[in-house]
């Protein structure tokens, strides 16, 4: 079976420097960026608005056109074995965004780039941050070599 899931990696710049939005899920406690489940029909895009306007209440943003970064990984649940993939965008907001946190999470915190690398556990996801950081100051996506 395949799962899919669409999120964001969302930021603002504060003296020139990019804060990034952390999650700390209620369900295991690991930091990450808000994502989630896509429901029928739904576009990645969708996917990704829905889910960060439930999971922190933010609906101002804005989409960096060119960048998606897609992770692919295996889950186990009940015993049945899923292939997943998640989908980040970049996304910006204001400074003075509020963030309302669902139930799935239980702190927010607005995270520099060496903060990202030791608050994050998976090292797939760190690379995201990274390419959204190198992107933030470039203003194009980082070639595959």
């Amino acid at each position: 079976m395949d799962v899919k899931a669409a999120g964001a990696i969302i930021y603002y710049l504060e003296r020139g420097k990019p804060l990034y939005l952390l999650l700390r899920s209620a369900k295991h406690g690991e930091w990450g960026a808000p994502k989630g489940h896509s429901d029928t029909g739904e576009t990645e895009m969708e996917t990704a608005i829905r889910e960060i306007f439930e999971e922190t209440g933010i609906r101002r943003l804005s989409f960096q056109p060119g960048f998606r970064e897609a992770l692919r990984y295996e889950v186990r649940k009940k015993g049945q074995l899923f292939h997943k993939e998640s989908v980040y965008f970049l996304a910006q907001t204001e400074p003075d965004v509020e963030v309302h946190l669902s139930h799935e999470h239980t702190e927010a915190h607005m995270a520099t780039i060496d903060e990202v690398d030791v608050l994050l556990n998976h090292e797939d996801l760190k690379e995201v941050f990274h390419k959204a950081d190198a992107f933030i100051v470039t203003g194009h996506a980082l070639k595959h070599v």
